[in-house]
């Protein structure tokens, strides 16, 4: 089913306007550079610090879980090296497919400010941004070719619990 729902984007949804748009997605999620500020820009702000601070745990920890247990644990070959798909947009990304490194880290970060107090306009579009953001994030991933949709499910569903306890973890250990 993995590779059906891969060939079905390539069949059904690529065009050279969505080849730019997810070029520049998943660059979004390159070093998660986007999760980075935002924690970074929540940090410097003394009423919003310790969610910035739980942003920035939860980017470092799904990082560090991903690169340096569960993709060595799991070992899975990237779609394109086990298709042999030709069409790759960007450079091959090096390392195991499983799970979704981009993913995980997106929905970390997003399930973190997604805990921010507040309902006003400013702090409800910041989550939904969030969101949004690592939605179109992990969509990039498939669509380039470069992960499975279960490598995107599981990056997801464990990001968010990282993201979750990372924000339990500060509030818990806040001064």
């Amino acid at each position: 089913m993995d590779i059906a729902v891969l060939d079905a984007i390539q069949q059904h949804l690529r065009t050279p306007l969505l080849d730019q748009i997810m070029l520049l997605a998943t660059h979004l999620g390159d070093l998660a550079l986007v999760w980075l500020v935002a924690g970074a820009v929540l940090v410097a702000q003394p009423r919003y610090r310790r969610w910035g601070v739980a942003v920035l745990l939860a980017v470092v920890a799904t990082a560090i879980l991903g690169m340096f247990v569960l993709k060595p644990l799991f070992g899975r070959a990237r779609p394109f090296v086990a298709y042999e798909f030709a069409g790759l947009l960007i450079p091959p990304p090096s390392g195991d497919s499983f799970p979704s490194n981009h993913s995980m880290v997106s929905f970390a970060a997003a399930a973190a400010l997604c805990c921010l107090p507040g309902k006003g306009r400013g702090v409800l579009a910041l989550k939904v941004s969030a969101v949004a953001v690592a939605c179109l994030i992990a969509f990039s991933r498939l669509y380039l070719y470069v992960h499975y949709p279960s490598d995107i499910l599981a990056g997801a569903v464990i990001g968010i619990a990282v993201g979750i306890g990372s924000v339990w973890l500060v509030e818990k250990t806040w001064p």
